[in-house]
């Protein structure tokens, strides 16, 4: 390619991201305000209570290593502790992974290839069954994972010790936010082995060397996370969690179930995005072509293999866990491009960029065409209808609803609890869950820990006896397991009758929009669902 060739095509690179970066803005501000789901919307209330100086695993906790409750708690201290504040958090963080991909593609094969692969990743990351609206944890891993796959393309051009330390720190980041990292981690190591590999000069003292810097880095975030958790005197507590806990969801899902999974959640995803997706897979078929240096093969392929590991575990196949597939497909994308047309100047001998003009003319508009069928999920999206499609049933748009119901007729002061795992509520009225166990599906799970756990809560409400009482008449929300202890609901029976009036009734019917009745509207109305959140208040 000629200098000015290049110098065209870099320029019409940069001016398509720019327009990508304010299209992508435009779209995810409509989302601003969208409903939390209840995993979000529990990272978010526990980067809120660290901040306030709550110790992780002992005051609150989760299946996941503490990675991810800094890592929300960063959003919460920059963007503010609401719903539209992080989901403008989010939105700088899937500007940032966008650039990202797209210096990564543009280093290695061409400044549109670059385009391709930002464009088929801004696209990708908005899909509604991949969770894409969302602030989901996921997000954060790609992040994290991207940026190490860009400082290895710099540390293939420039072997300085300081990149390899760059790169294991940020996957230690990706791999502390939420445990699927660990295969990025992985990725990593090979990568870093592959291009030894292909040294001219090989020694035992230099392999060491480099390995030591990649693992350094790593271990650097890992420890630092675990020092401090130490510190804070919850390191068993830590290990418990993440460790013990785990280890009864482990082959919990049967493989028939698991293919299952994968096939419902890859058609719902696929749905509209296909030709997206086959373009990225397309650049599978462009390794085994003369395009690219054998080498640059092994880390694409390689980086195939991990990055569809971090789906895998447990069989579950959420939509949220194909968002750590984005990164890799949309660097196929970028290959796809390059391959294609480098195949067509082999053929066809042309020193001008009229191939990649054609093929990005033909992209962008099928991209265009994509908005445009899509236009009222991107621009005026129905939230309760979104949710309706993505979650189900689960009781998400009520949630919002419910809180800001709360929201106006309580003081700062009030206290509320939550039957039912729906934590995102706390988060959205500012208010803590007067016990730890803020997901309240791990009191009626099959552990033996749950009957002791049932009774700390049962003795942390009565204590702080809480203004509101919302109760989640909903089998998805409670997850009660078979042969689970029923004290908790025999004492929420009674707590409630001698304590509390019924001030609210949201009845969620099915297919429906959910119907909400308040105080005396509650004296002629008759419950038409199986599925119901009733909200009791204190009596006076």
């Amino acid at each position: 390619m000629t200098k000015k060739n290049l110098r065209n095509e870099t320029i019409i690179s940069y001016i398509g991201l720019a327009i990508l970066m304010l299209l992508l803005i435009i779209i995810r501000s409509k989302f601003l305000t969208m409903p939390f789901e209840r995993d979000e919307g529990a990272y978010s209330y526990y980067g809120k209570l660290l901040l306030e100086g709550k110790i992780p695993y002992r005051d609150f906790y989760e299946q996941k290593f503490p990675g991810l409750f800094y890592f929300y708690a960063i959003f919460v201290a920059l963007f503010g502790d609401t719903v539209k504040g992080m989901h403008a958090g989010f939105i700088v963080l899937n500007l940032a992974t966008t650039g990202i991909l797209f210096a990564t593609a543009k280093k290695l094969f061409s400044p549109l290839s670059g385009l391709i692969a930002a464009i088929s990743f801004g696209i990708l990351s908005l899909t509604p069954y991949l969770s894409g609206f969302t602030v989901q944890s996921e997000h954060g891993v790609v992040f994290f994972a991207s940026l190490a796959m860009l400082i290895f393309v710099y540390y293939l051009q420039n072997r300085k010790w300081y990149l390899q330390l760059l790169m294991g720190t940020a996957m230690g980041c990706a791999f502390m936010v939420k445990t699927p990292g660990l295969f990025f981690v992985a990725w990593g190591g090979i990568a870093l082995i592959i291009q030894f590999l292909y040294l001219k000069e090989r020694t035992v003292k230099l392999f060491i060397r480099e390995t030591i810097f990649y693992a350094t880095g790593v271990l650097l975030v890992v420890a630092t996370l675990f020092f401090i958790i130490f510190i804070k005197g919850a390191l068993s507590d830590m290990l418990f969690w993440t460790i013990y806990i785990p280890k009864h969801y482990v082959n919990k899902i049967p493989l028939a179930d698991g293919i299952n999974n994968f096939i419902g959640s890859g058609k719902a995803i696929f749905k509209e995005h296909l030709l997206f997706w086959i373009q990225g897979i397309i650049g599978i078929v462009i390794c085994f072509f003369r395009i690219i240096k054998w080498r640059e093969k092994l880390f694409i392929l390689t980086l195939v293999l991990f990055s569809s590991l971090t789906i895998i575990p447990g069989l579950y196949f959420y939509g949220h866990y194909w968002i750590q597939l984005l990164p890799v497909i949309s660097i196929l994308s970028g290959l796809t491009f390059f391959g294609f047309t480098s195949l067509i100047k082999q053929k066809i001998d042309t020193k001008t960029l009229v191939p990649e003009y054609l093929y990005l003319l033909i992209f962008l508009l099928f991209t265009i065409n994509h908005i445009s069928q899509q236009r009222s999920y991107y621009f005026k999206p129905d939230f309760d209808k979104i949710q309706k499609y993505v979650y189900g049933e689960n009781p998400f748009p009520e949630s919002m609803e419910i809180a800001n119901y709360i929201n106006a007729h309580s003081k700062a002061t009030d206290q509320i609890v939550v039957i039912g795992s729906e934590p995102e509520i706390y988060f959205y009225t500012q208010k803590k869950c007067p016990s730890r166990h803020a997901y309240f599906a791990a009191l009626v799970d099959n552990i033996p820990e749950h009957r002791a756990w049932q009774r700390e809560f049962v003795a942390d409400v009565e204590k702080a006896a809480p203004r509101y009482f919302i109760y989640f008449n909903h089998s998805i929300s409670l997850n009660v397991q078979y042969f689970t202890d029923k004290y908790i609901f025999e004492w929420i029976d009674k707590y409630i009758n001698d304590n509390y009036k019924l001030i609210g009734l949201v009845d969620m019917i099915e297919e429906q929009k959910s119907i909400y009745v308040w105080n005396n509207d509650m004296n002629n109305y008759k419950a038409k669902s199986k599925n119901t959140i009733l909200i009791y208040e204190l009596k006076k």
